[in-house]
């Protein structure tokens, strides 16, 4: 692994990177009980350091009262503790923490323990499968270089930016070259995210970016999504052009959100069917009407076709 790490960064430099590693996020996702009460849970590990953070929601509650996760793996086991909004006190409090087997397993058990020291059994199973492991094996790497960008104030402004992402498979032992991009990153260093975008139980990549020049809405994603018969990463345009997307492992849909900051908000809802993504479902509400507004699209011929519309 050292050997091939060596030689993927000769290639970069031979390409004018810059020779700083990327930092890789894996997104894994459990759904269980604690307790007798079901539960839905994503958790962010962190390439090559014991860190994880993450969130979790009972499910007969929604994803809209989440409690979020930090904590640490090994393969001895994880420690987590858990926060919740206090929405009295205006701030996140301790509310309790997890021991569990190693994260990344496909069955992870334990004990969760309120501030008051009550317990609960857990019982988590996995949903992606065992690639979640071995993509984590993969060098993953951005190509950056400075370069000047317009910033919200109109001034041209130095900012990190990649161009290039070379992907390295260490059982075919290649390394592919993904460019046809060229964008600001957040930080000075580089970061991809891996997480099943398209519910097959692969995972996919995601690189954040930036928007400099925007004042609301300044970060997106590209997205990169994995064929697992040709072990490679492919762009998804349509992807990239609806840009800041929340994927949802339970209902296997993912979501996009507008709000103008006047009271007038939507969500579009998409499935993916035959490696193809399409809308199903519009919920919108507007700054001077009471009524929530909803649109249904049914799939036919390859379209989304709306189906229904109503208010409550």
């Amino acid at each position: 692994m050292k050997k091939q790490s060596i030689l993927l960064l000769l290639l970069l430099a031979t390409h004018g990177a810059v020779a700083q590693k990327t930092i890789v996020h894996t997104w894994i996702h459990y759904q269980g009980t604690i307790g007798s009460y079901p539960v839905e849970i994503k958790i962010r590990h962190t390439q090559n350091t014991d860190s994880i953070q993450g969130e979790y929601y009972y499910t007969r509650k929604g994803s809209s009262s989440t409690i979020y996760l930090e904590g640490t793996t090994a393969p001895n086991g994880a420690h987590i503790s858990e926060s919740a909004y206090n929405r009295q006190l205006q701030k996140h409090e301790k509310t309790g923490t997890f021991t569990l087997n190693a994260i990344g397993s496909k069955d992870l058990s334990g004990t969760w323990t309120g501030t008051h020291q009550n317990t609960l059994p857990v019982q988590l199973k996995r949903v992606e499968n065992e690639s979640v492991n071995d993509l984590q094996q993969w060098e993953i790497r951005l190509r950056l270089y400075k370069g000047k960008e317009e910033n919200a104030g109109g001034s041209l402004q130095d900012y990190t930016k990649a161009n290039k992402l070379f992907i390295h498979d260490p059982v075919k032992k290649i390394t592919k070259e993904l460019d046809g991009f060229d964008e600001v990153l957040y930080n000075d260093y580089g970061e991809a995210e891996l997480e099943d975008l398209d519910f097959d139980g692969y995972p996919d990549l995601k690189i954040p970016i930036y928007f400099p020049q925007a004042t609301k809405n300044d970060g997106s994603f590209l997205y990169f999504i994995y064929n697992p018969k040709t072990r490679q990463f492919a762009s998804n345009k349509a992807l990239n052009e609806l840009g800041f997307l929340d994927f949802n492992a339970l209902t296997k849909e993912f979501r996009k959100s507008d709000a103008d900051g006047r009271g007038n908000e939507g969500d579009a809802y998409y499935k993916w069917v035959g490696g193809k993504f399409y809308l199903i479902r519009e919920v919108r509400v507007y700054e001077d009407r009471p009524q929530v507004f909803y649109t249904e699209y049914t799939i036919r011929n390859g379209q989304s076709v709306k189906t229904r519309t109503y208010k409550k």
